[in-house]
């Protein structure tokens, strides 16, 4: 069967040079991103293998390191799924 592949825009105005990104916007970005990828199906590894390239580090020190930020991320997906916001 032939599959339609349905892509994304997440709205990067915000992009500028800067020494930090306040966590906010990564939060909001990141989220918004795991939000449009949730139904492409991606597997546990893919989502692992972006947390490693994005955050330049072994995954073990990610989830130490960036746990909280982590599950903000899903929290914002979620909340994005809860309100009905179409991902196709």
């Amino acid at each position: 069967a032939e599959e339609t592949l349905h892509l994304h825009l997440i709205d990067l105005h915000r992009v500028q040079l800067r020494r930090r990104v306040p966590r906010r916007w990564r939060v909001k970005d990141v989220g918004s991103l795991y939000f449009s990828a949730m139904e492409t199906g991606l597997t546990r590894r893919d989502l692992w293998r972006f947390l490693r390239v994005y955050h330049d580090q072994p995954l073990r020190s990610i989830f130490e390191q960036q746990g909280e930020f982590l599950r903000a991320v899903e929290k914002r997906a979620m909340a994005l799924k809860e309100k009905g916001i179409p991902d196709d």
